[in-house]
């Protein structure tokens, strides 16, 4: 089994998913509060309505005031809910993203003891910064590895500066929108990284590679993109040529540790 150097790539993430969930939480009483208000106001509005349809006058007073408490109610429930669907859709994206990350996590730990992975690596390079979702380190060359938590399906070119992931929601309907095409972004943490070892005064070079762990399909021209964590297993245990001494690997994983 690989050996596993820092916390688990999620571990940040979950932390920030906590602090969105108990955003949530501390919204979710002025949340019902809101509720309750609004469904009184409209409940006495609608009383005094029907009260002069059968011929029973409520006073002008009493309908201005329940048709303003439904107002105020209305208007409290329309901030509330705006702040509680943020955090919750935050949290539920943090969520997906956890679960692609412990999906790697766990499949690339699985690789021969030789292998080390260095996960959320963050670098900084005359100015350059980036942080690297995972490292892979043995003595048949390092591996940078992107993780994309995106759902639906996922088109593009290798040249494009973006590409296109559509969705299905559960009625059907697709929506389509844009991310920023990873494989640039891997390509630039390659360089970074490469960079960063040549200053300890080790000269290598590395494979990027980007997997979209959840995702339905993915349609782009590049093998160096994966549809699931397998594939990239795959691909990482294809380099069977020693490429990197055994003092050479300790060294880059010593910087990596100190990083």
């Amino acid at each position: 089994m690989a050996k596993l150097y820092g916390n688990n790539a999620h571990n940040g993430n979950a932390q920030l998913k906590r602090e969105y969930e108990e955003k949530m939480q501390a919204w979710k009483g002025p949340k019902t509060i809101s509720n309750v208000i609004t469904m009184i106001g409209f409940i006495g509005f609608m009383g005094t309505i029907l009260l002069s349809f059968i011929g029973v006058m409520p006073s002008v007073k009493s309908t201005v005031e329940f048709w303003f408490i439904a107002l105020v109610g209305a208007v409290m429930k329309s901030i509330t809910n705006s702040r509680y669907e943020k955090y919750k859709g935050k949290a539920d994206a943090l969520d997906i993203g956890i679960q692609g990350e412990e999906v790697i996590t766990s499949t690339l730990t699985s690789l021969p003891d030789e292998y080390m992975i260095f996960n959320n690596v963050a670098l900084n390079y005359n100015g350059q910064l980036t942080e690297i979702d995972c490292i892979v380190l043995s003595c048949f060359g390092i591996w940078v590895v992107e993780v994309k938590s995106y759902k639906g399906v996922i088109h593009g070119l290798a040249s494009n500066d973006m590409w296109s992931r559509i969705k299905t929601s559960k009625s059907g309907k697709e929506y389509d929108s844009e991310i920023k095409n990873p494989l640039k972004q891997v390509e630039r943490q390659v360089q970074i990284l490469s960079n960063v070892l040549y200053r300890k005064g080790i000269r290598t070079t590395a494979q990027g590679y980007v997997v979209f762990p959840v995702a339905e399909n993915v349609n782009v021209d590049s093998d160096k993109v994966f549809l699931n964590s397998s594939q990239l297993k795959r691909e990482i245990l294809s380099y069977n040529q020693v490429v990197l001494p055994k003092d050479r690997v300790e060294t880059i994983r010593d910087v990596l540790t100190q990083l």
